[in-house]
């Protein structure tokens, strides 16, 4: 594979980041937006004031809007490409609040528990240095035992650490290996040694993985755990009906909402799969084929509100209705 074959995937152009503002006379100088930023977008300015820094990247994850007590933080523009491989289709992508609810009829409706439960949730990364209740982790395990599965083959596996020298062992084993793809990234000469791994497996090249999030663990902004005090491994047997992702996906989720409900929360963490899954750290935990750690739910108490329904990408939805000719496309 040429270097001008992966260029584009590399080396995209015309990427945009997401632009933020805060509205002066309401902002109270808490700086929980600072905080709350995964990228560190943000730094205080004048007045502490917090603003974007120069070298900044926004994905608009639009943590610093949920963090905010006063609303203060409001939407410039969001993360957006132009065109090339990362282009955002359609674009631009407006970001939108749910829809209004209506009921059966088209009449006005409210959001149901399980509504609010989905639109409120989000990946929380500050916790409390609290353990999380053995009772409590358990009922999360529940719910994602009893999670759908492809042919009910349920092909996952838990392990709960708690053990904060194992979590950090876990850290410093990840950490190296991120950082030196990022580092590579960054690097004009070094990233044609990236040539093989984004022709066969470009999503590792995203802007938002490997600036964003790989940034932020190069920079040590956050270790791969969050800190927390809990750390789930999802493993899944690898010869599961539909591949392990999609089921572990479905699992995960489960026992994401559960835990939100519970009072504690939670975030995926991909970084500590390959961890998870060297020799060393396999062997202590009794990880073994065809078993395969897949991804990984970090979990504790919240530090401050870090929940609330923010706006999300709107794509037109594609209708195919009963009686009508060809597609409609809802605007």
């Amino acid at each position: 594979m040429a270097w001008e074959d992966v260029k584009s995937i590399l080396r995209p152009e015309n990427v945009h980041m997401g632009i933020m503002e805060v509205d002066k006379d309401l902002c109270t100088h808490c700086g929980l937006c600072i905080e709350n930023c995964p990228f560190k977008c943000w730094e205080k300015g004048e007045d502490d004031i917090p603003k974007l820094k120069d070298d900044y990247a926004c994905f608009s994850c639009y943590n610093c809007m949920v963090a905010c007590p006063v609303e203060a933080i409001s939407i410039v523009e969001p993360y957006h490409v132009d065109d090339g491989f990362w282009v955002t289709l359609p674009h631009p992508l407006p970001a939108k609040l749910p829809l209004e609810p209506k009921d059966a009829d088209g009449n006005p409706d409210e959001w149901n528990a399980i509504e609010r439960a989905v639109f409120e949730r989000r990946s929380v990364r500050n916790f409390k240095d609290i353990p999380v209740p053995d009772t409590l982790i358990r009922r999360v395990l529940e719910a994602g035992r009893f999670a759908p599965s492809a042919g009910n083959c349920q092909p996952w596996r838990f392990f709960v650490i708690t053990n904060r020298e194992l979590i950090k062992a876990m850290d410093e084993a990840a950490v190296p290996g991120i950082a030196g793809v990022h580092n590579m990234y960054m690097d004009d000469e070094q990233v044609k040694n990236l040539e093989a791994s984004a022709a066969t497996s470009p999503s590792m090249a995203d802007p938002r993985l490997i600036i964003g999030g790989m940034g932020s663990v190069a920079k040590k902004y956050l270790p791969p755990s969050l800190n927390a005090p809990c750390v789930i491994l999802l493993a899944a047997d690898t010869r599961a009906i539909s591949g392990p992702q999609m089921n572990i996906g479905i699992c995960g989720q489960n026992m994401n909402l559960v835990a939100n409900s519970l009072g504690i929360k939670a975030c995926w963490v991909g970084f500590l799969a390959g961890a998870a899954n060297s020799p060393p750290v396999a062997e202590k935990i009794g990880l073994e084929p065809p078993w395969r750690v897949i991804t990984t739910l970090v979990m504790g108490y919240p530090k401050f509100k870090q929940e609330g329904i923010v706006p999300r990408e709107y794509r037109p939805v594609t209708w195919l209705r009963e009686g009508s000719e060809g597609v409609e496309i809802e605007e």
